[in-house]
């Protein structure tokens, strides 16, 4: 894993397990999509794409589109 990622989940949104948010332009020069999806499964989070966003929300809770 690369330290980018680990600063990502320790960072203190996501120690609280609350939803951390990262542009894909940063994720693709500090780490990559595959790596950063790699850690989001291994530790049961979900991510969401929004316009040029990913959220990674840091708990394993279901996440569900209300509307």
């Amino acid at each position: 894993m690369s330290a980018w990622i680990e600063q990502v989940f320790a960072s203190e949104m996501a120690r609280r397990g609350r939803v951390v948010r990262r542009r894909l332009s940063s994720i693709d020069r500090y780490a990559s999509r595959q790596a950063l999806k790699e850690e989001c499964k291994r530790r049961g989070y979900h991510i969401v794409a929004h316009r040029d966003q990913w959220l990674v929300f840091c708990d394993k809770g279901r996440v569900r589109i209300v509307l």
